[in-house]
């Protein structure tokens, strides 16, 4: 990643609840206008980012720590870094009709970016990148 050209990291950081989601999704529109994304791209972003941190928020276990969105932007692509304080939990089995509507936003991650990377921090937490091209 070329990151010679960076700017700051534009954050945001806000509980893990579901009702903070759209904060971060005004966040992320922000962001992508800074760059002059087109509205298709821009809504991507939104779609992908959203779901990283609804998975954050469901799956992490982390409601002690916070959510934090990181932006950063490079001369060739935005990197949305989305960390959170717990440990990725593999969700409970459900029963099959439970599954219908469930498990799509890695998917939906990977089919939207340029590039999505999960990794887990030495102590404890998550961090998804989701990269976008200029």
């Amino acid at each position: 990643m070329n990151t010679s050209n960076t700017s700051r990291c534009r954050l945001i950081s806000v509980a893990p609840d579901p009702v903070r989601l759209a904060e971060i999704r005004r966040f992320v529109e922000e962001t992508a206008a800074e760059v002059a994304l087109d509205a298709e791209k821009t809504f991507d972003l939104k779609v992908a980012v959203s779901e990283a941190c609804a998975n954050a928020v469901e799956h992490s276990g982390g409601n002690h720590a916070p959510l934090e969105v990181c932006a950063f932007l490079y001369s060739d692509r935005i990197v949305f870094k989305i960390s959170d304080g717990g440990d990725f939990r593999v969700p409970a089995a459900h029963s099959r009709s439970d599954w219908s509507n469930r498990g799509l936003g890695l998917p939906l991650m990977v089919a939207l970016m340029d590039e999505v990377c999960i990794a887990k921090t030495r102590g404890g937490g998550t961090n998804v990148s989701l990269s976008l091209f200029l």
